[in-house]
């Protein structure tokens, strides 16, 4: 077989990567020298990108309260803020009437999301999650009486589909939620399979994006799939800040996540009136550089 100059160009050209902040540091060696430092560890956490540092060094002088001042920078830090999430909103392709949370990271975001699930309904999780999508359901369902259900996996992809399809057969659950691609084998189920196979017996899916999101093109309109949850310091901006992306109507009427200001409609001696979501699960001050760097 002749393998052409054209396709041999195309073989062994490489893309550019993006610069990241720090991907010059040197560091010291046992024998005294310094070297750059080859980073090894981008799996758990990724430098950020130097453009992300300069739009956060950029927006900084407008650095204002959010949601809750009439001045000039308040309006503009509101507006940065809201426009972040709609961008955030856009990175997962979510559809029209799903509803983007600010959060800390991927293990705040399936915390919140746990908190929400209505009372009673199960929850089905697979052995190889990450904690972070294994605890908050756990948690949970000692506090508010859902049950999970914790589902080996098979020796093949095929055969743990057909044994999640056993069980959503069995009982009847209200979410399925699943890693989008494992930190420890890299292994991603078929998405878009999960999602048919647990609609079809009337639950959600939720995923745990941390390791595919930044990595990999994710569609929640094209998967179908309900919730994604992702962090900020695996998507090449700093710690902080987070997302969980998806439907709206158990996010509006859930339990809110934290009691506090920018979460209430209307607050009176004997009772409470909450926003819908996101600002019902956004008690406080939001970490609006945190979500600029996101977006």
């Amino acid at each position: 077989m002749t393998v052409t100059a054209e396709r041999l160009s195309c073989a062994t050209e490489v893309s550019a990567l993006l610069p990241v902040v720090g991907g010059t540091t040197t560091v010291p060696l046992v024998d005294g020298t310094q070297r750059v430092y080859a980073n090894l560890d981008y799996a758990a956490s990724a430098p950020a990108l130097e453009a992300v540092a300069a739009r956060v060094t950029e927006v900084l002088p407008l650095y204002a309260s959010v949601h809750r001042g009439a001045g000039y920078l308040s309006q503009v830090s509101t507006a940065l803020y809201e426009s972040a999430r709609q961008t955030i909103a856009r990175f997962v392709d979510a559809r029209p009437d799903d509803v983007a949370i600010i959060t800390r990271n991927t293990t705040d975001s399936l915390n919140l999301l746990a908190g929400v699930v209505p009372a009673g309904g199960r929850v089905l999780v697979l052995d190889v999650e990450h904690h972070a999508n294994l605890l908050p359901w756990v948690q949970t369902s000692e506090r508010h009486g859902n049950r999970t259900t914790i589902l080996p996996i098979a020796g093949t992809v095929a055969a743990t589909l057909d044994a999640l399809r056993d069980e959503l057969a069995r009982q009847s659950y209200a979410l399925v939620t699943i890693t989008g691609a494992s930190n420890v084998t890299g292994e991603a189920l078929p998405i878009d399979q999960v999602v048919a196979l647990a609609h079809a017996e009337g639950a959600r899916v939720a995923v745990d994006g941390a390791q595919l999101v930044p990595h990999r093109g994710f569609s929640l309109a094209a998967t179908n799939a309900d919730y994604v949850a992702f962090s900020g310091h695996k998507t090449y901006a700093p710690f902080g800040a987070g997302a969980l992306v998806g439907r709206r109507d158990w996010l509006d009427t859930g339990a809110p996540y934290l009691a506090g200001g920018g979460a209430v409609r209307d607050v009176r001696a004997d009772r409470t009136v909450w926003q819908p979501a996101p600002a019902r699960h956004e008690a406080g001050s939001p970490n609006v550089l945190g979500a600029i760097a996101l977006a």
